[in-house]
């Protein structure tokens, strides 16, 4: 049986032969363009994971001609410049998942962000250019992590403008708390191993990092209900995540992996330069090294785990899968780093993995140890 399958490229070809688009694409750019987005990386899935490599291949296809058709008439229409937009976020996605070579994705994603950068922050305050600019930013804040890189939409300017006019959800308020973090990456990554200084100020960064962690999260939970109320059972036994919706998984998932990353951090940053004032880099209120805050990692990996079900039932198709990869990776790579000889741990590993094989995504269990933890 055949699906009905919308491409950004399908909406280009369409244009260029003079056909006006339903009105829905024009009311719903969540759907039409963001959706587009997803849905051709989503043409290459099968309801249990990858499908055939020609699928996958005819999915980047789409992106790339979209791109290749748009880019002539920039100019010419307003309209280019949203459809040109999802079209390199096709190519993004379509990298990500079914990757071509190892620099493609940070092309792609330095070509958003400089896409973004032609206009000012302003301009992204509401209409279809916000809708786009809160679709982009999860992904180019995601990438800088992956890349240990400091990002412009860390800049004030970018925080604010854009939502002058609304007010920032659960999940884009984490990202603006977020997205300061990778800078911190990149400027351990400048200097020498053994600059206590630098060390020092990175650890301290890292502190205020999960500070304002904490701090987004007792707001959630007033926006987003009780959220000590999330633990469930599944049938089969295994403990496991309910969440009332896609976006409270999200924003959970993301600011627990978030919190792990610091706690390591500032752990591994301790311990390689004992001379630095444990006083100052209190994690609420433990010491770096402490049993507590240990604890708390594993904990808040089991979370993520446990929320593995929820982000990859087949309902929720590319969107929680895409959601919980990185999540995953933290996580997976805490509980092996603290937990590796622990065999309940390692038992939970498993059973997680299984989880994922069945859903078909094996891909997630097979990428390289995460550079954000060690």
């Amino acid at each position: 049986m055949k699906t009905k399958q919308h491409t950004v490229c399908d909406e280009c070809r369409r244009r260029k032969l003079g056909v006006r688009a339903p009105q829905k694409y024009d009311d719903d750019l969540t759907d039409a363009l963001l959706g587009s987005a997803t849905e051709s990386s989503h043409a290459a899935l099968s309801p249990k994971g990858r499908a055939p490599v020609h699928e996958a291949i005819e999915a980047h296809s789409s992106a790339l001609k979209a791109v290749g058709c748009l880019i002539p008439r920039a100019n010419d229409d307003p309209n280019n410049y949203t459809e040109i937009s999802a079209a390199i976020m096709c190519l993004f996605l379509s990298e990500k998942f079914f990757p071509t070579s190892s620099s493609a994705a940070t092309v792609h994603a330095r070509g958003i962000g400089e896409l973004i950068q032609l206009r000012p922050p302003q301009f992204y305050a509401s209409g279809t250019p916000h809708k786009l600019f809160v679709g982009f930013r999860p992904i180019l804040i995601l990438h800088a992590f992956d890349t240990r890189k400091s990002t412009f939409l860390g800049a004030p300017e970018w925080k604010e403008e854009p939502f002058r006019r609304v007010v920032q959800d659960p999940l884009q308020a984490l990202l603006s708390e977020a997205c300061a973090i990778p800078a911190i990456f990149e400027m351990l990554d400048h200097c020498n191993d053994d600059s206590e200084s630098a060390a020092r100020k990175a650890a301290i960064q890292f502190v205020e990092a999960i500070n304002h962690l904490d701090f987004w999260h007792k707001s959630a939970n007033m926006t987003m209900g009780d959220l000590t109320r999330l633990q469930s059972v599944s049938p089969a036994g295994t403990a496991s995540l309910g969440f009332p919706n896609i976006t409270v998984a999200n924003s959970l998932s993301h600011s627990w992996a978030f919190w792990i990353i610091c706690a390591t951090q500032i752990q591994r940053l301790a311990a390689r330069h004992p001379n630095i004032s444990q006083d100052c880099l209190l994690i609420g209120g433990e010491y770096p090294a402490s049993k507590a805050v240990t604890q708390k990692v594993l904990q808040l990996a089991t979370y993520i785990l446990e929320s593995t079900g929820y982000l990859m039932q087949e309902d929720m198709k590319l969107y929680g899968t895409a959601s919980a990869f990185f999540p995953l990776h933290i996580a997976r790579g805490a509980l092996e780093m603290f937990g590796g000889d622990d065999e309940a741990i390692c038992e939970q590993l498993a059973r997680n993995a299984e989880i994922i094989r069945q859903q078909g995504y094996e891909d997630v269990l097979l990428h390289r140890r995460t550079v954000l933890l060690g």
